[in-house]
C-alpha cells in the first residue's frame, strides 16, 4: 500500500497542514507518506491502486478551490484508490472548495473516503489588516494531527469508506459580518462593471534589490526575470511573491483585505468528517 501526499502552496500553509496531517497518519498507523509538491509543477503520469491513499490539500481563492491543484494533477489515475482532501482558507469561508476538488478526484477514478477545511492566514493579510495571521498554528497543526490518527485508525480497521461531502459545512459567521461582506461585494462589483480594475501585486523599485526571489517563488509564472511586474493573465493573486520577498519590496492592496479583516477575525476552527 502507498501514502501520497500532494499538495499545492504557493505560501506554505496548505504544506503545513498536509505533512501535519501526514505525520498523525504514520504515528498512528507506521505507514511512510511519499510528498508531491505540486506547487511550481504537475504530479506527471502516475498510476494508484484500490489499497493506496493519497492525501490532496490545497488552498481556497474567493470561496473555491484553486483550479491550480486540478491541472497538477491531470496526469494522476486514481484506479480506486482511497482519497482525502482538505481544504485551506482564510478563516472567511470554504463555501463548496472541498466538494470541488472531490468531485474532480471522484471523476479521476479515486475514492473519496475523508475530506477536511483547515484555516491558514490570508494571502491578502498584512500587518495592517490581519487576516487570520499566524495560521496554521500550533493549536491547528495538533488537529491536523489528530485527523490524521483517525483517517490511520480506519485504514487499520479497514472501514475507510466514501464519505458525503454535504456532511462537511461552514462554521457560521456572525450575521452582521456577512452582511457587511455582501455590501461590500455589491459595491465592489458595481464599481467594476462600471470601470475595470485589475488588482495585482506591486513592487517598489526604490526597495527592491533585484534578487530574483519573486519569480522564483511564483508557481504560474506570472513574473518575469528583469520585468517584476506580474502578468494579469497568468497571476493568481497568491500573494507567495509578497510574503516572500526579502527586502519588503512586494505588495499587494486588494479592496478586500480590510474588509475581510474587520469581520472575520473571530477564529475559526477545523472541521473535517472521515
Amino acid at each position: 500500500m502507498a501514502i501520497y501526499s500532494f499538495t499545492f502552496s504557493p505560501t506554505g500553509t496548505s504544506a503545513a497542514i498536509a505533512r501535519a496531517i501526514s505525520e498523525g497518519i504514520t504515528q498512528s498507523a507506521g505507514k511512510a507518506v511519499t510528498f508531491s509538491d505540486l506547487t511550481s509543477g504537475g504530479a506527471g503520469e502516475l498510476s494508484f491502486g484500490s489499497d493506496d491513499l493519497v492525501l490532496v490539500t490545497a488552498p481556497v481563492y474567493g470561496g473555491k478551490i484553486t483550479p491550480m491543484i486540478k491541472r497538477r494533477l491531470e496526469g494522476v489515475e486514481g484506479g480506486g484508490a482511497r482519497c482525502v482532501v482538505v481544504a485551506v482558507y482564510g478563516n472567511r469561508a470554504f463555501e463548496h472548495a472541498a466538494a470541488d476538488i472531490a468531485g474532480f478526484m471522484t471523476e479521476s477514478g479515486f475514492r473519496v473516503c475523508g475530506a477536511g477545511a483547515f484555516v491558514g492566514e490570508h494571502s491578502y493579510s498584512t500587518p495592517s489588516a490581519p487576516i487570520a495571521e499566524g495560521r496554521p498554528d500550533s493549536l491547528d497543526l495538533s488537529d491536523a494531527r489528530t485527523f490524521g490518527s483517525q483517517i490511520a485508525a480506519r485504514m487499520i480497521d479497514d472501514t475507510l469508506a466514501e464519505v458525503d461531502l454535504s456532511l462537511l459545512a461552514d462554521e457560521p459567521s456572525p450575521a452582521e459580518a456577512l452582511d457587511n461582506f455582501r455590501t461590500f461585494v455589491m459595491e465592489y462589483q458595481r464599481q467594476q462593471a462600471q470601470e475595470r480594475v485589475v488588482y495585482l501585486p506591486e513592487v517598489d523599485p526604490t526597495v527592491c534589490d533585484d534578487c530574483g526571489g519573486c519569480y522564483a517563488v511564483c508557481p504560474t509564472g506570472a513574473i518575469t526575470p528583469g520585468s517584476h511586474e506580474a502578468d494579469p493573465a497568468l497571476c493568481i493573486k497568491c500573494c507567495a511573491c509578497v510574503k516572500s520577498c526579502p527586502q519588503g519590496a512586494r505588495s499587494f492592496r486588494s479592496p478586500f483585505a480590510p474588509v475581510l479583516s474587520a469581520n472575520f477575525a473571530r477564529r475559526k476552527s477545523p472541521r473535517w468528517i472521515i
